[in-house]
């Protein structure tokens, strides 16, 4: 897309909002609960989706290995064997498959996983853009907002119970600096008596 002036871009970013406005309303026709409960098989077709427009943007490219790296090249050099690598194939990979790559091709591993991790990144941001849009096209227009829990309330109903629960995480993976769950609850009730 080439933008060509302010209006032409106010122009495309419209077209975008709206396109994402009538993705959202087919999926929900399709699939009403899904906010809910997202089916497999409705996810994997919204994958193939996604993953055609990721290819358009990012399409495959040649590599070649060159001091021990795969490193990307323009074009075949005809002395030196090039792999295309893009999104299908690197997800092609199952994930045991793309597993073992660590041990039998480590240079392979470490390309595939670059395109794995960004497809997974974009592949998210695209979720997330479309059940944000779904809430935003069922939720009443105009509908007042949640009000805001006085701070009081606020630590008693997140901050401690997310206390408890971060120190009891911590502990678990080792940190020395979590808190005897004692030693917590009488910090949390001392922190509560005081006036």
């Amino acid at each position: 897309m080439t933008i060509k002036s302010f209006k032409d871009a106010a122009y495309q970013a419209a077209v975008a909002v709206d396109s994402i406005s009538e993705s959202a309303s087919y999926v929900v026709s399709q699939c009403p609960a899904f906010l809910e409960d997202q089916p497999k098989e409705v996810l994997e077709q919204l994958n193939e989706g996604w993953m055609l427009r990721y290819n358009e943007k990012h399409p495959a490219k040649l590599y070649m290995a060159v001091d021990k790296n795969l490193v990307q090249v323009d074009k075949p050099s005809g002395k030196q064997a090039t792999k295309e690598i893009g999104i299908y194939a690197a997800m092609s990979y199952s994930q045991q498959q793309y597993g073992q790559l660590k041990n039998t091709d480590p240079l392979l591993h470490k390309v595939i996983g670059e395109w794995r991790v960004a497809w997974k990144k974009y592949r998210h941001n695209r979720l997330v853009d479309l059940v944000s849009k779904i809430r935003e096209l069922q939720s009443p227009e105009g509908s007042p907002r949640k009000p805001v829990d006085a701070f009081t309330m606020w630590v008693e109903k997140t901050m401690f119970p997310n206390m408890v629960k971060r120190n009891k995480t911590s502990k678990a993976r080792g940190d020395d600096t979590a808190m005897p769950d004692d030693v917590l609850k009488r910090k949390i009730a001392a922190f509560q008596a005081a006036k």
